[in-house]
């Protein structure tokens, strides 16, 4: 539609502070209809139809952002309860472990305490700290030393019989020959015949049964214990038991199992020999 001059005039005679006074009254004017006679009701409905999708859209990007938080604070929460699930289960196995091994080592205690010691001998009670580092040594570590009376030689023992000997003393700890290192030798007695004899360690197992001095009588089955002759020995201690005999005639090889495997056990008893009384 052309405008006319009279309208270009009029708005070429109005400042911009006069239209801006204009634009107020205006409004003004609307707000106070819209507050009496509620004009642009129908107006806010609408617009607030149209409007609210708009919203919607806006605050998505708040709500998505909202559930990846929750979820991230939710895997986070469920990891450190596995982790501490899992803290508490390991805790569990150690104490169980260790309840474990505590009962084992009080029942041989137990054991080793029962016993009655040979005639004439001071028992002296050890624990293996850890054996020796050469795995062929055959050779461990317990927790008595000179400071407790424990010297050279000294015969140790455990539950089924003999274990080994003292064989270095330190002041706080000794250590310890197993009867299977083939340094060993013991002087040993078949109960059932009185047949004596050398036991020899062969460094594995197994030991052998060497210089029997007289007839040799001696059967799968018999027992082998301390005859004492050496004086370092208690007699009667039981050493092993005989499994096999090999060749005939003087000299056989008799085999022995040792009635003791001194690597199963933690508590020990090394014997001192006193004198016998006149």
């Amino acid at each position: 539609m052309p405008k006319t001059a009279a309208h270009l005039s009029f708005r070429r005679s109005l400042s911009i502070t006069h239209r801006a006074l204009i634009a107020t009254l205006f409004v003004l004017a609307l707000m106070v209809a819209d507050a009496r006679f509620h004009w642009l009701e129908p107006l806010r409905d609408g617009l607030s139809v149209f409007v609210r999708p708009l919203v919607a859209l806006g605050q998505l990007p708040v709500r998505v952002w909202e559930a990846v938080e929750r979820l991230t604070l939710d895997v986070v929460a469920v990891q450190q309860e596995n982790a501490e699930l899992r803290r508490q289960l390991h805790q569990l196995a150690v104490q169980a472990w260790e309840g474990a091994a505590a009962r084992r080592d009080n029942a041989a205690l137990r054991a080793l305490l029962g016993l009655t010691p040979p005639p004439h001998t001071r028992p002296i009670a050890a624990e293996v700290l850890y054996d020796s580092p050469d795995p062929f040594s055959r050779r461990v570590v317990i927790d008595r030393g000179s400071n407790h009376g424990v010297r050279v030689g000294l015969a140790v023992v455990a539950t089924n019989g003999l274990v080994g000997q003292v064989t270095r003393v330190q002041p706080l700890v000794s250590e310890v020959t197993l009867l299977t290192h083939e340094g060993m030798r013991v002087p040993v007695q078949v109960p059932r015949t009185g047949v004596r004899g050398i036991l020899w360690g062969q460094g594995e197992e197994w030991l052998a049964l060497r210089d029997v001095l007289g007839e040799v009588r001696v059967a799968e089955g018999d027992e082998v214990v301390t005859s004492g002759l050496d004086g370092l020995y208690p007699p009667g201690i039981p050493v092993g038991r005989v499994v096999r005999i090999e060749g005939v005639g003087v000299a056989p090889l008799v085999w022995v199992a040792p009635a003791e495997r001194g690597e199963q056990w933690r508590q020990l008893l090394i014997l001192e020999r006193l004198p016998a009384p006149q």
